[in-house]
């Protein structure tokens, strides 16, 4: 039976929405044209006026009707493609090949080299990454990672060692903080920043090294924080000094002090000393574990804010810059406890309801 325009119209819309359905196949977009194309055909349009609306010629367009009227598939016919120049069973030897040997750096020229001489193959070097990319691979920085760590070690302080120090000390009046030392340098670091389109950035360096170390002490909890600045190289007697400076600052509260393990912390003469205090007690990260130090985080952040894109013409003018910035953190402790939330949940059930009322330290 033969189909009235409007009912052939009518068809064709359902079509339409059927293929608007499917918007997320690139193949698809090709046959929702042609239904377009049609259904403004059917409507009285001109052939010609039709054809040059959807930039195809009048030829292309008779043959999608004839096919329309003859209840042909509107879809484009499954096509072999030409061969590809690597087979299947070739690109998964390359694959392997680039995974195993990861301790190398891979460029699109160094794989570009290895596939000609490994398979004889010849391919536009432009065109390595989208190869790439179809096995399976990412272009992605490549990492460190500490093969001298122990991972047993590690998982027995997260999940045992550390809640029970929690659990213990705290019940027992004492406050824990995470202890490390950084250094700032005069020269300074440089960072991204927004500036004028097509004009540098220049930071004046005024070429002289030095450099001011700080000792640091974070408690999780309240986000206090307590710096002692030195321009000196930090050794056992400089650590004592600051252990004696926190306890005056702090009023004389227990403290336990979760440290790493650099050796001026473990000096025997200042383990007998730390013994013999009833105010303090010293803890010890995993051998390799940073990243279980969350005043690492603070480290970076401070920097960022205070140090990044600057230098310093000596070091006491970067030391009295610091003085200024340990002064400013007291009124920026929503931004810390922002900074810490992911390692305030981690340790959510240990710190609930410890937080301290004291302002933080300068």
């Amino acid at each position: 039976m033969t189909q009235t325009p409007s009912e052939k119209q009518q068809k064709l819309k359902k079509l339409r929405n059927l293929y608007r359905s499917l918007k997320n196949k690139p193949e698809k977009l090709r046959t929702l044209l042609r239904v377009k194309a049609l259904i403004a055909y059917y409507k009285g349009h001109a052939c010609e006026v039709v054809a040059d609306c959807y930039e195809v010629s009048p030829k292309t367009l008779r043959g999608w009707i004839k096919a329309f009227e003859a209840d042909e598939p509107l879809d484009d016919a499954p096509r072999s493609g030409r061969p590809p120049k690597l087979p299947s069973n070739k690109a998964e030897e390359l694959k392997a090949l680039i995974t195993s040997q990861n301790q190398r750096v891979w460029t699109a020229r160094h794989v570009f080299r290895l596939i000609a001489t490994t398979f004889g193959v010849l391919y536009s070097v432009k065109y390595i990454p989208e190869l790439l990319r179809g096995l399976g691979l990412s272009y992605q920085k490549a990492v460190h990672t500490l093969i001298r760590r122990n991972h047993e070690a590690r998982q027995q302080w997260l999940y045992e060692t550390l809640p029970g120090l929690y659990a213990d000390k705290l019940q027992e009046g004492w406050r824990i903080f995470f202890q490390d030392e950084v250094g700032f340098q005069t020269e300074g670091t440089l960072s991204y920043s927004w500036g004028s389109k097509g004009e540098k950035i220049e930071i004046d360096n005024y070429g002289r090294h030095g450099r001011v170390n700080m000792l640091g002490a974070f408690e999780l909890g309240s986000a206090q924080f307590y710096g002692l600045l030195t321009p000196f190289k930090v050794n056992a007697c400089r650590f004592r000094r600051f252990l004696c400076h926190l306890h005056r600052e702090l009023r004389g509260d227990k403290l336990v002090l979760i440290c790493d393990n650099a050796s001026f912390h473990k000096a025997k003469w200042l383990s007998a000393w730390v013994k013999g205090q009833t105010w303090l007690r010293l803890a010890f990260l995993p051998s390799y574990s940073p990243d279980f130090n969350p005043i690492e985080r603070l480290w970076r952040w401070l920097k960022s804010e205070y140090v990044h894109n600057r230098c310093w013409a000596s070091q006491a003018a970067l030391k009295a810059d610091l003085q200024q910035m340990l002064l400013e953190l007291p009124k920026r402790s929503d931004d810390i406890k922002g900074l810490m939330r992911q390692e305030l949940e981690r340790l959510e059930e240990m710190v609930a309801g410890y937080e301290t009322a004291r302002p933080l330290a300068a």
